[in-house]
């Protein structure tokens, strides 16, 4: 009855039913199904949205070093591809988790108190060349890391959307605002993830083309 149904519907909306398995193909390729933020090959995947993920993915980062303010998968993903990672982090549990896998290049502090939380990024005596804010006190994260963030580099702001007086502040540093919006891991809504840089960012000096999930095949020759 099912297969039977499945059928007619694809003869009285072939349209619809296209947009169905597309939906349902791109949600496995980008690991939706999965039950944690990773990809389709298992790889940890920053819980920001996929086309953040995406657009990240393609900067050269491997020169470069990496705040956290909040720890996670994205703390696996950056270890991957940076040369040092420094992330801090509130839940214990959370922390002990990430910890557990041991990557060389990635230092875990476990902070639960705000003064503690915050004076973390101070304490590395050293500036970042990109800087994440996706963990607690988020607006008080980003009066901090503009002042400890390399020429050149740049910010993230995970669900900037819910907070636009903290994204307000970073404009008024002179950061250009990009914003992704969409889906990502996890959520069964959509959400922003935003990126402030500069015109002097250095990350996009060695930047890979645009290899979009469920994208067509590159077509660079000229119109006839």
């Amino acid at each position: 009855m099912r297969a039977a149904f499945g059928r007619l519907a694809h003869r009285l909306f072939p349209g619809l039913t296209r947009s169905f398995i597309n939906a349902r193909t791109l949600a496995y390729a980008h690991g939706q199904m999965r039950g944690t933020a990773s990809n389709a090959a298992g790889e940890p995947i920053p819980w920001y949205t996929y086309p953040a993920t995406e657009y990240l993915s393609q900067f050269d980062a491997r020169d470069a070093s990496v705040f956290e303010f909040g720890a996670g998968q994205s703390s696996l993903f950056w270890a991957a591809r940076a040369r040092w990672v420094c992330a801090v982090e509130t839940n214990p549990e959370w922390h002990a988790t990430v910890v557990a896998y041991r990557r060389p290049n990635l230092e875990m502090f476990l902070r639960e108190d705000k003064a503690g939380y915050l004076s973390c990024l101070t304490e590395q005596g050293e500036k970042f060349d990109l800087i994440v804010i996706d963990g607690r006190w988020r607006q008080s994260c980003a009066g901090l890391a503009p002042h400890h963030l390399r020429d050149g580099g740049l910010i993230v702001l995970d669900n900037s959307e819910r907070y636009p007086q903290t994204a307000r502040a970073l404009r008024a540093l002179g950061f250009f605002q990009i914003d992704f919006s969409g889906f990502g891991p996890l959520n069964a809504y959509a959400w922003t993830t935003s990126i402030f840089l500069r015109a002097d960012c250095r990350l996009q000096q060695e930047f890979s083309h645009p290899c979009p999930i469920g994208g067509v095949p590159e077509n660079d020759a000229e119109d006839n």
